[in-house]
C-alpha cells in the first residue's frame, strides 16, 4: 500500500497466536484472521481478544465469512461488494 501498510493473513491454531495478530494490528497493518482452524472455545477467546484490541486502538472489525474477520486499523475503510462501510461486525463509530 502507498502509506506503507500491509495486509497480513493469519490462520491461528490456538489462542497463543493472538500476540502476533495484536502486534501487526497495533503496527497499523490490516489483518485477516481465518478462524476455521480453531476449536470453537479458542475462536471465541480470540474474537474477544481482537474485539478489545480493535476497540482500544479505534479500528473496526468486519466479518468476511463465518470464520474470517478483517481487522481494519484507524484510517482504513473496508468496502464489500455491496459497498457497505467498515464496521458490520463491530462498529467503533
Amino acid at each position: 500500500m502507498a502509506d506503507g501498510r500491509s495486509i497480513v493473513v493469519f490462520h491461528p491454531t490456538s489462542y497463543r497466536d493472538s500476540r502476533p495478530i495484536g502486534e501487526r494490528f497495533r503496527d497499523g497493518d490490516v489483518v485477516l484472521c481465518d478462524l476455521s482452524w480453531l476449536e470453537p472455545d479458542e475462536a471465541h477467546r480470540l474474537v474477544d481478544f481482537v474485539a478489545g484490541l480493535v476497540f482500544g486502538l479505534g479500528g473496526n472489525i468486519d466479518k468476511v465469512t463465518t470464520h474470517v474477520l478483517v481487522l481494519a486499523p484507524p484510517g482504513v475503510t473496508v468496502l464489500d461488494d455491496a459497498e457497505h462501510l467498515t464496521g458490520s461486525f463491530y462498529n467503533q463509530s
